[in-house]
């Protein structure tokens, strides 16, 4: 059994890495979270019975709810707001250090909205399927299609427009 644990996070950390460090901007945040996520799910591992199948999105579960605890118990932020929308607001240090290449890119994806953020973290940082994602956030997989669709239709020409000056 914890041969099995052991090869899906190797499979899986760099994955959950780059989703938590996208919400929550700091290294050393990120480090502390993803450990106490490998934690949680070697603790409950046995007695959930994972499918190999669903490994990552029952880690991108847990995850995210870790990162929504996370923003809860911090005192410096102001009570009442999201905490799964938080983690945005650090985002340019991360891109400035991971040297992103195109500001335009930087510029759009800083500009999207929180939930459209979160739908573009989940597809491309996280790598989940639409089926993955649908079953996390509890909505109907063709319209998260449609919608991540059209964040890139939108990302689309924002980029043209930043490109064009």
């Amino acid at each position: 059994m914890k041969d099995d644990f052991l090869m899906m996070y190797d499979r899986y950390y760099d994955d959950i890495y780059r989703y938590v460090l996208y919400k929550t901007g700091s290294r050393w945040d990120t480090d502390d979270l993803v450990s106490d996520i490998f934690r949680k799910a070697l603790q409950s591992y046995e007695r959930s019975a994972v499918d190999v199948v669903q490994q990552k999105k029952w880690l991108v579960a847990i995850a995210r709810n870790t990162v929504i605890d996370y923003y809860r118990r911090r005192k410096e932020e102001v009570y009442g707001h999201d905490p799964e929308v938080l983690g945005y607001k650090d985002v340019q240090a991360v891109l400035d250090e991971t040297d992103i290449k195109h500001d335009c890119l930087k510029l759009v994806l800083q500009n999207l909205e929180p939930a459209d953020q979160e739908m573009i973290n989940l597809k491309y940082i996280a790598g989940l399927r639409y089926r993955e994602i649908s079953e996390i956030k509890g909505q109907d997989e063709s319209k998260l299609k449609m919608k991540v669709h059209r964040i890139k239709q939108k990302m689309a020409r924002l980029i043209t427009a930043c490109l064009e000056g």
